[in-house]
């Protein structure tokens, strides 16, 4: 096994930031969603307080972007993480005057800082990691982000179960303490020639479209991507309606696990077995992967086959994802990254907004088994026709051999 990314300081310090800050917001999510049980009686208003953050992250994320492009990546992590700090202990105010108000507040300040935060180490990655060891950087990063989700919710519930308010917002303000004091460690060369120059210069959001339309590959990694999100954003209401289904509670849990579970295991394998593979077409065949998935969640009123779906659509996630991100970082000039990943970002709570009013009004509408039949049709539709146009333009991306230098790992 290759341990280069482990000797890459700055890799594993960004990589146990990643867990911080992942298991960061969903503690943050469970508590609050704590805090508004006892307020917010309308689950209609919880699901607009939530909403607000990520309304407003997508507003914030081109001028993000821009900042991850024009000022030193180190100094933009740094301040982000600062930022971060300030969640918890506005919910101090709130809980002490029970107040939503402020806790919305709270909600608004975390999710600027994902915003920035979270683009900004997709810009860095390629600058830190080998070009050869990409893949596996985000395979890795990808596995960190799985076990942050799993983890941060499983300690919340627990947290909150076993504790007041106070002290687990006390604890996540000393997580991201620790968090702003490793990105002080992080060693992020500048990819301009010129940092001043680039300052200087009129750095425009809008510059991006030119090259995602002169570049049919990333605008097939979106497209593909995009369809995915469609069922990651309804994720959590279909969980709870098989478990209804069934009517067993235990569902959800065996389903978060083997999920989750299913992702880490296959992630380990993902570098072996896509290897050089071309990074397009490979990516458009595990969309089939994920219509048979789908399809198989369909039949709802089985156990077996809802928790073998998953197994497979976390089998699918764990090479398909890592495999995204590794051809945007190719294509896309360091130059251009952070905005493109803002772009994306963005991309990603639209979608996550749109499938999660779309998901609540089909299941009401047509039922969990016609919606998923639909999903499965779409995303082999999809497919198909992205892996014809990747044939057809003879696209070709794949990972360099060559391992380059990098100041990360110094």
């Amino acid at each position: 096994m290759n341990h280069s990314l482990l000797r890459n300081r700055t890799f594993v310090f960004m990589m146990i930031g990643e867990a911080i800050q992942g298991a960061g917001i969903w503690t943050s999510i469970i508590a609050n969603l704590q805090f508004m049980q006892s307020h917010v009686p309308s689950d209609l208003g919880k699901s607009l307080i939530l909403m607000c953050g990520l309304f407003l992250g997508v507003l914030i994320s081109p001028q993000a972007g821009v900042w991850a492009d024009r000022y030193d990546k180190k100094k933009i992590l740094l301040i982000s993480g600062l930022v971060r700090c300030l969640a918890p202990i506005v919910m101090f105010a709130a809980i002490h005057y029970q107040s939503v108000a402020i806790m919305l507040l709270s909600v608004v300040i975390m999710q600027v800082a994902a915003t920035v935060y979270m683009p900004t180490v997709q810009a860095a990655l390629p600058s830190v990691v080998p070009a050869s060891e990409l893949l596996k950087a985000n395979s890795l990063n990808f596995n960190v982000i799985t076990m942050a989700r799993i983890g941060g919710t499983a300690a919340a519930g627990i947290l909150v179960s076993m504790m007041n308010l106070y002290t687990v917002y006390a604890l996540s303000l000393v997580f991201y303490v620790i968090l702003v004091m490793l990105i002080t460690q992080l060693r992020i060369p500048n990819t301009a020639d010129s940092a001043a120059a680039r300052k200087q210069e009129k750095i425009r959001f809008t510059e991006l479209f030119p090259l995602i339309r002169a570049e049919p590959s990333i605008f097939i990694g979106l497209i593909n991507s995009g369809v995915i999100t469609l069922f990651l954003g309804g994720f959590n209401l279909l969980v709870l309606k098989f478990s209804q289904i069934q009517h067993k509670p235990e569902l959800m849990g065996w389903i978060y696990s083997l999920e989750g579970t299913s992702i880490l295991i296959a992630g380990i394998f993902a570098k072996r077995v896509i290897g050089m593979r071309n990074l397009v077409t490979s990516s458009t065949l595990f969309m089939l992967l994920f219509a048979l998935a789908f399809a198989g969640m369909s039949f709802s009123e089985s156990s077996y086959a809802v928790l073998g779906s998953f197994v497979m659509f976390g089998c699918a996630v764990a090479f398909f994802f890592p495999m995204v991100s590794t051809l945007f970082q190719i294509k896309v000039p360091k130059e251009a990254q952070g905005r493109f990943f803002s772009f994306r970002g963005m991309l990603d709570r639209v979608m996550f907004q749109i499938s999660l009013l779309a998901t609540g009004a089909c299941l009401d509408w047509f039922g969990i088994s016609t919606f998923l039949l639909t999903l499965a049709i779409l995303t082999i539709s999809s497919g198909i026709l992205t892996l014809f146009i990747a044939k057809r333009k003879s696209m070709d991306v794949r990972q360099p051999i060559t391992v380059d230098t990098v100041a990360g790992g110094k």
